[in-house]
């Protein structure tokens, strides 16, 4: 069953905890250079753009509009919202960023290590859709 605690208890014993900074929701460019964003777009696109050409059928038109679609929305709101900032999103020049890296909920990680944690997954997805339409070719 369930009953209502007294609030004064839960002071008394200590579980009552503040709340957490809204760091989220002040930083929206999350610290990153643009240029990382306009290569990780780049890496996405690409990898729709390869399929699109590697697998050219009248009948993947529209599903592939439909990704094209989606795509340039996921990467467009994100883009407003961290227009919307103004002053307070911190994203650094990307010679700033590679020199003084950035500070991770991990610990600290160089400039280099932060873009290959960033892309790694995009150039991975590019390097799927390469391969399928290599297999599709020879096939």
């Amino acid at each position: 069953m369930t009953r209502q605690i007294d609030h004064a208890k839960l002071l008394a014993r200590e579980e009552v905890v503040s709340p957490p900074t809204p760091r989220a929701c002040v930083d929206q460019g999350f610290e990153l250079p643009p240029a990382i964003f306009r290569a990780m777009a780049a890496l996405f696109f690409g990898f729709l753009a390869v399929l699109t050409v590697g697998l050219a059928e009248p009948h993947l038109i529209v599903p592939m509009g439909v990704n094209f679609a989606f795509l340039t929305t996921f990467f467009a709101v994100p883009a407003l919202f961290a227009g919307q900032a103004g002053g307070a999103s911190r994203s650094r020049p990307l010679s700033e960023f590679m020199r003084k890296g950035i500070e991770t909920a991990t610990g600290h990680s160089s400039g280099g290590e932060a873009m290959v944690l960033v892309l790694i997954l995009p150039a991975l997805i590019f390097c799927w859709a390469v391969a399928i339409v290599t297999i599709v070719a020879l096939v």
